[in-house]
Order: structure tokens, then sequence, then C-alpha cells
């Protein structure tokens, strides 16, 4: 790649470095004359020379063609039209707001302003959920202390490359810097809404400076006098995403499905990184270019001019793919071009829109780029055809190399073929990691290549990589090379070198590995239960991944696993109509950005909470968590916490959004149920939350009458209900308790007095349960009948029986036990007391209180 394309990304880059250096603390003085001592004192000088765009291409005249083309970008980026008007000195810098509080989304906004803290990158609530703002004077102090460790840290970068060095490894390692510190710090302030962080609109300051660097200097010239008028094409916005995700993780046998899942999950990011870095590499771009990557998908920004080479990249990657998966995945990648009126006025979320159309098409007509390329091999024999012992047992795939794998103390092994054995051993590495490295390689592969293991797809895009615990070992060969740290505490020992990029990678990686004190559980089961796990299990897997019977074994109550998916609800209408008139590309990038740090990161410190018992058991498994969407298997009692602890957290890290929800759903399986079909239950229970229509009892009423909404809702136990009903701290109405509430106080009601519970008639649970299903069956009638809505077309509440006998069967009991358990009377009469209260408005989902509390009780 021409040098001169990494320069132009860097001085995009470092743009306006000294406004953020002046904020910071760092220096006194014009955002210009900051910059040039940055640069002067940071910037190798054998990377400073092109670097004269940096010290201010505000102030005209514009001396060079560098400057016009960062100078253009920056106004692209920001899609804000032109103004004379200089910041004042001296003013006090603000904190950024949240991406989430310029959001329409359900018809709503946020009711109030909330500040991302001004803090550097980490998994941590303190550092991550945004907050009212702090005084003047605090925040102050908040960007005097980014200025300590940035400055330590862009010193050593300097260091690393002083005696000379790669400029792209530089690029990234500072892209990746400006990530940990400018996540937090607005790219201005003065006159205009500071909800785009620096980093965010520097990025794509880069990105759009190196689409237009090789326009000549009069076109950009015009373009710099009005560009919200220019229909002239800048860049081609680019998507990728690959296809077959779920059925390549799902469809495998339970035979192996625990150690390999994870794998599986992650090779496929790593496989979107892969590709999306062979596209740039193809396309000459530098990273800065990549907008946005994650959940199986890209989004990059292309010259116009290559648009034809990406038609070839797109039949190269499709070759690959169907050598080494057979048509099991799929990218589609599509390209949209964007003119420089596209910019403004929030018309590039109708580009995204469309862009996202021209790729669910090219889904459903996947490989037809390869032409009689294709149709030749779906016409060639595939395998030897029925070979019994080249037939993996857990992907059901014929392979020349399929071999047979025992376990300690097993007596018939399960044949794998290499693919499988190399996820089983992707998905032990990651367990244990706290680093993840690659390194660019040449492209290997060709006509007659075997469907190849992680390793050999990744080698065939021009990559090598691989998870580990430590960073002795590491390849350094002299080539460029990533290491990324996963955990915040692994970047300590980070130290960046001339051809090394650093950072940090978010990644959900829960995994339940058998420890010691799986050991002394198992040693204090009861006798036959001891003996039921120790049939599945021989040889307790120490130091393994906990196969599926053991989580369902260690579930509270009834032993089985629960399955979670889960996504946010309209993610597709909030980037294309969202931010309205207000939409430009950085703030795209940075709602992009924010919900990637909430499912690839808090959701990881979440799952890893939850999913530990007092005494140090794991018992949850993130199979993916990433983009705006996860899948989670694992106790299922514990699922059902991490659910409802997602929820919660997710309308805090949005900004108390009212329309800004997910929707998820929970099933309960077997340990040896089929994990494609679990997969498929989870997704209709899903898909039946999103569908639930309610009445919002909570928000504004329309001619006095509350709005009926949909989706923010969540699927157990086969019912759907909306989320503040089943449980979220306050958000629950007022006088009435949540599912999740009523569930753990009827079990802890139910519970024997030796095992700390009130021991209550478990007659009390079969009657809730009976109400709520007497309730339903009235309810199925009418709606078969006609008779469930009124003059005005609204669903009506019914009253019947069930309302009388619940209060009196409930009465009855508290009667009873008056004498013999007074706790377990008067729990039950305030019971009784509480659903009369409400006119009974709790029978449509008090029965699913009862059966999970039925659920966790039983033995």
């Amino acid at each position: 790649m021409e040098e001169a394309v990494y320069r132009i990304a860097l001085a995009g880059l470092l743009h306006d470095i000294g406004r953020f250096a002046q904020w910071i603390g760092w220096r006194k003085g014009r955002p210009a004359e900051v910059g040039r001592a940055f640069v002067q004192q940071f910037v190798p000088p054998a990377w400073q020379e092109p670097l004269y765009p940096v010290m201010g291409h505000r102030h005209r005249p514009l001396p060079d063609h560098a400057t016009k083309v960062v100078a253009l970008a920056d106004r692209l980026a920001a899609g804000a039209r032109i103004s004379n008007e200089n910041e004042e000195e001296g003013e006090q810098p603000r904190p950024l707001r949240s991406i989430f509080c310029a959001l329409t989304a359900d018809g709503q906004k946020a009711s109030s302003v909330r500040y991302w803290p001004l803090h550097p990158l980490r998994i941590d609530r303190e550092a991550l959920f945004p907050r009212e703002e702090a005084d003047p004077a605090e925040v102050e102090r908040a960007y005097h202390r980014l200025q300590d460790g940035f400055q330590k840290e862009v010193q050593a970068l300097f260091n690393a490359h002083r005696q000379g060095g790669q400029l792209p490894v530089y690029l990234e390692s500072m892209l990746l810097l400006l990530q940990r510190y400018a996540w937090c710090v607005p790219s201005a302030y003065h006159r205009v809404l500071p909800d785009v962080s620096f980093y965010d609109h520097s990025r794509v300051t880069a990105a759009l400076a190196v689409c237009l660097l090789g326009w000549e200097e009069a076109a950009l010239d015009r373009a710099l006098e009005a560009p919200e008028d220019k229909p002239d094409e800048v860049a081609l916005l680019v998507g990728g995403d690959i296809s077959g995700v779920q059925d390549f993780i799902y469809t495998i046998t339970a035979r192996g499905a625990t150690s390999a899942l994870r794998g599986r999950s992650f090779y496929l990011q790593l496989l979107t990184e892969a590709v999306a870095r062979y596209v740039l590499r193809r396309l000459e771009l530098p990273i800065t270019n990549l907008i946005y990557q994650g959940g199986g998908g890209f989004y990059l920004l292309a010259r116009p001019a290559d648009r034809a080479r990406l038609e070839e990249v797109r039949r190269e990657i499709s070759r690959i793919l169907l050598t080494h998966h057979q048509g099991d995945l799929y990218l589609a990648l599509e390209a949209i071009p964007l003119a420089a009126a596209d910019f403004y006025d929030g018309r590039i979320s109708g580009k995204w829109r469309e862009l996202g159309e021209r790729l669910q098409k090219a889904k459903q007509r996947r490989f037809t780029e390869l032409g009689e390329e294709l149709r030749k091999r779906l016409f060639e024999p595939q395998g030897r055809g029925g070979d019994r012992k080249q037939e993996c047992q857990v992907c059901g795939r014929e392979h020349p190399h399929t071999r047979e794998e025992k376990e300690a103390g097993e007596e018939e092994g399960v044949r794998k073929c290499p693919p499988c054995l190399s996820y089983e051993g992707l998905g032990e590495d990651l367990r244990r990691a706290r680093y993840l490295w690659w390194m660019e390689v040449e492209p290997a592969g060709g006509e007659g290549v075997e469907p190849g293991g992680w390793k050999e797809v990744l080698r065939a895009f021009g990559l090598q990589a691989g998870a580990v615990e430590n960073l002795a070992g590491m390849p350094n060969t002299g080539r460029p090379r990533w290491i990324l740290a996963l955990t915040d505490e692994a970047m300590s020992d980070l130290r960046p070198d001339a051809h090394t990029v650093i950072g940090r990678r978010f990644l959900v990686n829960v995994t339940p590995v058998w420890n010691e004190r799986d050991d002394e559980w198992l040693q204090g089961l009861p006798r036959d239960r001891q003996r039921a796990v120790r049939r599945e299990l021989p040889q307790p897997p120490h130091g393994k991944i906990k196969p599926f019977t053991v989580l369902a074994a260690q579930s509270t109550g009834i032993p089985r696993l629960g399955v979670l998916r889960m996504d946010v609800d309209n993610l597709g209408k909030l980037f294309s109509d969202g931010l309205g008139e207000a939409a430009n590309l950085s703030r795209v990038a940075a709602l992009s950005f924010a919900i990637s740090l909430f499912f690839e990161g808090w959701v990881e410190m979440l799952a890893a909470r939850i999913g530990r018992t007092e005494d140090g058991r794991d018992r949850l498994y993130s199979i993916y968590s990433g983009g705006d969407d996860l899948f989670f298997v694992g106790s299922w009692d514990a699922v059902v916490e991490l659910a409802r602890a997602i929820r919660v957290d997710f309308s805090h890290f949005v900004a108390g959004h009212p329309g800004l929800h997910t929707s998820a759903g929970i099933v309960l399986i077997p340990a040896k149920y089929p994990l494609y079909q679990a997969a498929r239950e989870a997704g209709e229970a899903e898909s039946q939350a999103k569908g639930l229509r309610w009445r919002d009892e909570r928000g504004p009423t329309v001619g006095g009458k509350p709005i009926w909404r949909q989706k923010d809702a969540l699927c157990f136990l086969g019912q759907a209900l909306p989320w503040h009903r089943f449980g979220l701290e306050a958000a629950c109405v007022e006088g009435t308790q949540s599912v999740h509430a009523l569930a753990h106080r009827l079990e802890r009601l139910t519970r024997p007095k030796e095992k700390g519970g009130a021991d209550a008639p478990k007659a009390l649970l079969q009657i809730l349960i009976r109400l709520q299903e007497q309730y339903w069956e009235e309810a199925e009638r009418r709606s078969l009948s006609g008779e469930d809505r009124n003059k005005a077309g609204e669903e009506v509440v019914y009253y019947g029986p069930w309302m009388w006998r619940g209060y009196y069967f409930l009465k009855r009991m508290a009667g009873r036990e008056r004498k013999r358990n007074p706790e377990v009377a008067q729990a039950v009469d305030e019971l009784a007391e509480r659903l009369h209260g409400e006119d009974f408005r709790a029978i449509e989902w008090i029965g699913l209180a009862a059966r999970w509390a039925e659920l966790l009780g039983r033995s």
C-alpha cells in the first residue's frame, strides 16, 4: 500500500489533536499551536512532515492539497454546515453527552440528559455508565486525570517508533490509544451538541481523508465552498455480513458439543476480523477505514474507484468459504455510493438502510457471483458417499482425516473431523486466554484444498491468530503483529514496540470450568444424585469445560439447562430513523461503538458475576455476545437472573431512554436435548416476546387511557410478559409485585423449615397456577368468539369466578394455617388482600410466578 494513504489517514486521525490535548490540560494555547507542539513531541520525526493539516486546517487560506483533503473530510464527518465562528478562548470543556440522548425511539426521547464518565475506557460501572453532568470544577479535574495516562502511553508509543518503525503499526496503535482515552471526550462543544466523541469523529475523518486523497485540488476547492450541495461521489459505504452463522454454531450433536461450542462461536468472530482486514488489504485501505465490526458483520469506507476491485474481492472470499465450509457460511458483500450531500441533513441514515436491504437480498443469492464455477462445484461428487468411518459424529460431515477421540474413562470414543477438533482446541485455548494475537501472512490455499480447521481458513485470508494465557511463546518474526488484552488487568503487561500493535479487545469470554469447588459439590450430593452424575461423568473434567449434564445438575431446583436468546428491539430502525436530521457518519459510528461496548464488554462482567455461585462454581456459558444480540446456555436459574440483569443494566447504559429496550426468549431443556432444536425454540420464544402487545400503565396516557406498546418483553416458561412486569427494580407499577419478586417469595414460603423456609403447603402454588389457567381458558374462549375487545377495538380485562374462588381458597388456607404456622397464615392472607385490592389484575401472571417457584423448589 502506498505510504501516502497511511500518512493522510494519520493526518485525519490527528487533525484536531491540539484541541484534545488542550482540553485534558496538556498545554494551553490555541488548538493549532497545541497541535503543532503535540506533533513535534509525540510523533516520530519520519512522519511529522506530512502532518501539516494537524496545525490547523480551519484557518484560511488552506495552503496545500493534504490540508484541503483533511478539511473536507472533517466537514463531511461532522455533517455540519460551515461556520466561520472560532471557538472562544479559555471556554470550560464539557463532558460528552450520551449518544442515546439524541435518539428518538418508539416515538419517545430520553427524559433527561446523561453524560459519559471522563474516564479511560475499561469494563467498570464507574467508567462505563452515563451519569448527570458534574460541576465544572469536577469536570476540569476529570479531564486532567485523563492527561496522566494518555501522556504516559503516547510517550511510550513515540519511544517505540523513534528510531524507525512501521507506519501501519503506529497508525493502528494511535487509533487504539485514542479509543481508550478519547472515547469519552467530545469532538466539539462550542455551538454544537457535544454527543460525538473525539475518537469517533477523528477515525471517520481519517477514513474520509483516505477516500478523498485522489481528488484534484480544484475539485476540493469547489467542494469546500458548500459540500452539502455537491453530488460528487466521495466514497463507497461497504457492508459485509456473514450468513449461516446460527446453523454453523447450533447444528452439532451433543457429543463433544460443550467443548466445541465456544470455539465455533469465537472462530466466527475471528473470521469476521480476517475477512474485514482481507478486504482492506485488497483495496489498499488502512484500518481507520473500518467503521464498525461485530456481530458477524462489518462496515467500511472505500473509494468510488474501488467498486470494480470489490467485485473480484467478493469472488475470492466466496471461493475460500465454499472450499472450507462447503456452503454453510457465506459473506454477503455490498456497496453503495455516498455523495458529498449524503453526509448532511440526516441523509446518511437512508444510505445505511439501503445498504442493509442490499445485504439481505445478497444473502438470498448465495455464491451466485461465482457463476459457472459454482455450477461445476455443485455437480461434482462430494465425499465418498456413506463411508461411516469418515463421517464426523459432531457435525455430520465426511472428511478423509476423521479420527476417533476418547476422553478419560470412556469406553467408546467419538469420531471427529479436523475442523471440529480445531474448534474444540480453540475453545480450550480461549477459556484461559488473557490475550488475542494475530499476524498478517501470505494467503494460503488454492485448488484441491481440503476443508480445514479455523487456522487454515484464517490463513487463506492472510491471517495467523491465537488465544494465549501469557505473552511468552508468542511469535515474533519482525513482521507486523497485534496483541490485544482480553481483560483490563492484562493491559498492564503490554508494551508497544516498533512492529507490535497493542490494545484492548472486548470479548464476552465466560466459560464454566470444573474446579475444586465442583469436587466438593459432587461429594455433597445425595447418593442417588451423585450416582446419576457419575454415570454421565465417570471422570470429573478437572480444568476443562463442564458438560451440559453438569450445568443442568447444578441448577437450583429442577435439573435443567436454560437457553437464552436476546437482542435490542428495532435496532435497524434506530440506525435508519432514530437520529433524524441530526444523523451524520460520526454519530452513526458513535452509536455502533456504544452498543458494542455493552454487548461485547459489560455483558461479560454481568455473566461472570451472576454465573458464579457463592461457593465458587461457574454455571453460565457464553456462546456469543456481540453486535446487539447474545446467546447463553447454563443452569436455568442463573440464565433467568442473567437475562433480568442485562435488561436492567441496558436501561441504565442507554441513559434511561424509555424507547430503547431488549426482548428475550428463555427455554428450559434437558441436558441431552438437541442444541439446534433448543436454539430454534429460544428464538421462537424471543419472537413471541417481540410480538407481545401490552398496556403501559407507567407512561403517558391518551384520552386518559394507557398507551399500548409492543416488544420490550420476555418469554419465560411459555408466557410472554413486559419486562417491567417481570421485575426491573423500581420500574414495577405502584402497588403491585413483580413476577420475579413473587416467585422468590413463594419459593421461600413453601420451602421446608429445615432449609430456611416457612413450610407453607405446596398446594398454595397449585391454587395460583390453576387460577391463571382458568383465566387463560376463558381468555382463549372469548378471543375465538370475538368477545375480547370493546367497541374501540381495545383488549379488555376479564372478570370471572377465578377471582372470588382464589380469594376464598387463599383466605381458607390462611385460616387453617393460623395456629399451625402464623408466618404462613399472615403471608397468604396478605397475598389474598393484595390480589383483591388490585382487582385481581395480577391473575394474568400470578401462575407464572407460582410455576417458577415450584421449579426452584423441586428436588
